[in-house]
C-alpha cells in the first residue's frame, strides 16, 4: 500500500516539481524500494500465517488470499512523459495530466477492489478464533504506519 502510495504520489505531481522532489530526497530507487517492501510483506504474511494455525482445508483460501494481495510488478501508475507535456499549451497540458491522473486513480480502485475481496473471501474461511488473530495483527500493522508502535 505504501509503495502504492507513494508511487502515485509522485506520478501526480507536475511534471516540473518532480525534480525537485529529487533534490529534496524524496525521489527514489523504485526497483530497491518494491523489493525491500516485497521483501517486509513477504515476512509478514508468513507470520500471520503461523499465528492463525491454519488447518488443510484452509490453505487453498490462504493462497488465494496471498495472491489477490500481492504488490503489482510494476506500478499502477503511468507516468507523465515531459517532453510530450513540453510541447503542450497549458489548456493541453492540463487536459493531458487530468487523463493520466483519472487513469492512475482508476487503476489504484481496481487494486484495492481486489485486495478487499481477497480479504473479504479468506477472511470467511476463518474460525471465531482465527478472525481474532487476523482482525489484531491486521490492526497492528494499520497502527504501524500511522506511526503508532505497540
Amino acid at each position: 500500500s505504501i509503495l502504492l502510495a507513494g508511487s502515485a504520489f509522485t506520478t501526480m505531481l507536475p511534471a516540473h516539481a518532480q525534480p525537485m522532489m529529487g533534490e529534496m530526497g524524496m525521489h527514489h530507487d523504485e526497483g530497491r524500494m518494491h523489493e525491500r517492501m516485497s521483501k517486509h510483506w513477504e515476512k509478514r504474511q508468513a507470520e500471520l500465517k503461523g499465528k492463525l494455525h491454519l488447518t488443510a482445508a484452509q490453505e487453498a483460501a490462504w493462497t488465494a488470499f496471498v495472491d489477490g494481495m500481492k504488490v503489482p510488478g510494476k506500478p499502477l501508475a503511468q507516468t507523465m512523459d515531459r517532453d510530450a507535456l513540453a510541447k503542450l499549451n497549458t489548456p493541453e497540458r492540463i487536459k493531458k495530466m487530468n487523463a493520466v491522473h483519472e487513469a492512475n486513480l482508476a487503476a489504484m480502485q481496481t487494486h484495492i477492489k481486489q485486495r478487499t475481496e481477497a480479504t473479504r473471501t479468506f477472511y470467511n474461511q476463518l474460525s471465531t478464533e482465527q478472525k481474532k488473530v487476523f482482525d489484531a495483527e491486521t490492526l497492528q500493522e494499520t497502527s504501524h504506519r500511522k506511526g503508532k508502535r505497540d
